[in-house]
């Protein structure tokens, strides 16, 4: 089965994953809003949303070299 396969590489359980998942939405939803109100009025939250990508990448490249 695929969805085990892919718990298997991660090395996570299935709530762990989804823990994880569901703590990345919100944040990406949550830099979206951000993103949104910075182009409605550009002088506020200047710099967050990239500040903010740049933490999620950097989570997410710690993340596979943890799971290697």
């Amino acid at each position: 089965m695929a969805i085990s396969k892919h718990l298997e590489f991660v090395k996570e359980s299935y709530l762990q994953h989804l823990w994880f998942t569901v703590k990345l939405t919100a944040h990406l939803f949550v830099l979206s809003v951000v993103s949104l109100i910075h182009g409605l009025i550009p002088w506020v939250f200047s710099g967050q949303v990239s500040h903010g990508l740049k933490y999620i990448i950097s989570t997410l490249e710690a993340r596979s070299k943890i799971k290697e």
